[in-house]
């Protein structure tokens, strides 16, 4: 809810892998939104903008390019705001071969989410200051982190 923490998961970065394809099925990756956990994020005192989506099989066509957008926006806010994309499945290589293999990622079910996209927009105390349930355009994430900011 908004006003409220969320939970300071222990969500998969590049040093918990081998390859970056292990922590995203986003064909054109971007190293920044896999450098840290969750947990770290709410622990730097800066604005965090966190996505669940998977872009190589998402069943609403919105989550390829809601990570797109999250890439866009993010270029704008350097060294003020973090991002971070949270792949929704646990074993994104293991599924390219057969996506019936796949397994929730346990941030996913630790936030309680079983739809995606989602994208939220938290302040630099770690409260939720904005979310979207489905695809948000660069202008309504940059309208929220416009606010969380100020």
């Amino acid at each position: 809810a908004l006003g409220s923490r969320p939970p300071s998961s222990q969500s998969k970065t590049l040093g918990d892998v081998n390859r970056l394809e292990e922590l995203t099925s986003d064909p054109i990756p971007d190293e920044e939104l896999y450098s840290m956990t969750i947990a770290e994020a709410l622990q730097a005192g800066k604005p965090l903008v966190v996505t669940f989506a998977t872009p190589a099989f998402c069943l609403s066509s919105n989550c390829g390019p809601q990570v797109d957008v999250i890439k866009e926006v993010k270029v704008g806010y350097s060294g003020r705001v973090n991002f971070i994309h949270v792949e929704v499945f646990d074993n994104p290589v293991e599924m390219r071969g057969n996506d019936r293999l796949r397994r929730l990622s346990p941030v996913m079910v630790e936030w309680g989410l079983e739809s995606e996209p989602y994208t939220w927009i938290i302040d630099a105390l770690g409260n939720v200051s904005a979310k979207f349930e489905g695809f948000a355009t660069a202008e309504e994430l940059d309208g929220a982190i416009q606010d969380t900011l100020s």
